[in-house]
């Protein structure tokens, strides 16, 4: 995976002049890698801006982050912290940097310790206690029992077969009507 990530930037950067492909998989996505003779390179970057930008590609190479991401389980995360920066600070209006600041603390400190985050919040403030303190407190218990049904087996299995006959109506569709959508079909 290492190499891989490594390649992207390397497949970006080749040039007619100096084709950097050495990295890239034979079997995949590098169309030079498939087809030498007729590959076209596009300008490719800059030696200054592939030494500039080399050490980010290192970092997101680096062992211990892809150690994290093999579980395929950080986009999901990530998509449901963006959203919940939105929820706050909606993207259609135009707000000040420190309503956009506020909207990610409190969407990381809710995304990391849930609604109790609200009643320390509260709390540093100065309010005490009360209806919200009980109604975060039941929002929390609502949402762990919610995710741990989610995340049973009997569940998932249940997930899996409901999309297999889904796409096994969608292929039986398309068989017989034919294809429903074509890029550039019109």
């Amino acid at each position: 995976m290492q190499a891989d990530l490594k390649a992207v930037l390397y497949h970006v950067a080749s040039s007619v002049k100096n084709p950097m492909h050495d990295l890239c998989p034979t079997d995949s996505w590098c169309k030079y890698k498939l087809d030498k003779e007729n590959y076209k390179h596009k300008n490719g970057l800059p030696e200054t801006v592939v030494e500039y930008i080399k050490p980010v590609f290192d970092d997101l190479a680096d062992e211990k982050l892809l150690r994290k991401c093999l579980h395929g389980k950080t986009q999901n995360t990530d998509e449901c912290l963006t959203k919940m920066i939105w929820d706050r600070c909606s993207k259609e209006y135009f707000v000040e940097k420190e309503t956009i600041e506020h909207a990610v603390v409190t969407a990381v400190s809710y995304f990391n310790d849930g609604a109790k985050s609200i009643i320390r919040i509260f709390q540093k403030l100065g309010f005490h206690g009360g209806y919200t303190a009980m109604g975060c407190v039941a929002k929390d218990h609502a949402r762990i029992a919610k995710s741990t049904v989610k995340s049973s087996e009997a569940t998932k299995k249940r997930r899996k077969t409901i999309r297999a006959i889904k796409k096994g109506y969608k292929d039986t569709t398309e068989a017989q009507e034919g294809d429903m959508y074509t890029p550039g079909g019109h």
